[in-house]
């Protein structure tokens, strides 16, 4: 009896000590267990902060030489500092800065529309609607052939008279002409949608009235194109003298360009049997005799 009232007295003696350690374990504040820290920590005195370790030109791209990372006290810190190099470097500068001085993200780019112009290109704006733009669905990457349709006024014609001068004769090539595909291979690097139309104004105690959405084909969107210098000129002439019209290619015809001839009204005459204008001779009456 004696040996199975100790067994049983130890076995107790276990018990309790396997319940202590549990509540320990579980309890809040205790390493390990579930619960919040019950001390909250003290919040830190000094951060990482990232100075200028040269002066910094206005419109510099941020290498990892002229940033550098400095300790400081938080009072000393200033609003939207950066803490880490990496958040600066590849960026753009927007304000002068001084060697020591803090960097922060108000110092960089900020355009309302991301916009990175590749090396050695120029960034050109043009503008297309529904027809002229594939329906104004044209996207950032998107890669464009340009082509540009030029009315007949556009190559005069003229005759050189006994004294030498030249004037114009109007009314003899008044067909629209189409020369070949101005540019290839040309890519999107940012649109500018236009702004939305004004939701139309609910009378005093009723709903805004809903209204279907429309496709206007006047509907314009800046599209900024990434050209060489020389492309920048051909544009630029291009879009004060004729209609231009973004082609979309497909991503697999990157790089690759073809040779067309251009059309005019000749062209689909002869070969594709469009039939020409004819010549219809209106009788003009004879005027009354007075009598």
């Amino acid at each position: 009896m004696r040996r199975t009232s100790r067994l049983v007295l130890l076995l107790g003696i276990f018990l309790a000590a396997l319940t202590f350690v549990v509540v320990l374990l579980i309890r809040p504040g205790t390493p390990g267990g579930g619960g919040a820290s019950a001390t909250a920590s003290a919040p830190p005195v000094n951060l990482p902060t990232v100075v200028a370790a040269a002066d910094i030109p206005l419109g510099t791209v941020i290498t990892a030489e002229m940033v550098t990372v400095q300790t400081l006290p938080v009072t000393n810190r200033d609003k939207n500092v950066l803490g880490d190099v990496s958040q600066a470097i590849g960026h753009t500068t927007r304000a002068a800065l001084v060697v020591g001085a803090q960097v922060h993200s108000s110092d960089f780019q900020n355009r309302a529309v991301p916009l990175a112009v590749p090396t050695g290109r120029r960034a050109f704006a043009i503008s297309v609607n529904q027809l002229t733009g594939v329906g104004n669905l044209l996207d950032v990457g998107d890669y464009l052939d340009l082509a540009i349709s030029l009315r007949g006024d556009a190559f005069p014609v003229v005759q050189v008279l006994a004294d030498g001068s030249v004037t114009v004769v109007s009314g003899i090539n008044p067909l629209s002409v189409k020369i070949p595909l101005l540019l290839q291979d040309v890519q999107i690097i940012g649109t500018i949608e236009p702004p939305p139309p004004p939701a139309p104004a609910a009378q005093q105690g009723q709903p805004a009235p809903s209204v279907a959405p429309q496709v206007a084909l006047d509907q314009t969107k800046l599209l900024i194109l990434a050209v060489t210098p020389a492309q920048a000129e051909i544009l630029l002439y291009a879009r004060t003298s004729g209609t231009l019209d973004a082609i979309l290619r497909s991503p697999g015809d990157a790089g690759q360009t073809v040779e067309t001839t251009g059309v005019i009204l000749k062209t689909l005459v002869d070969k594709y049997g469009i039939l020409p204008p004819e010549i219809v001779q209106v009788p003009i009456p004879t005027p009354l005799a007075r009598r």
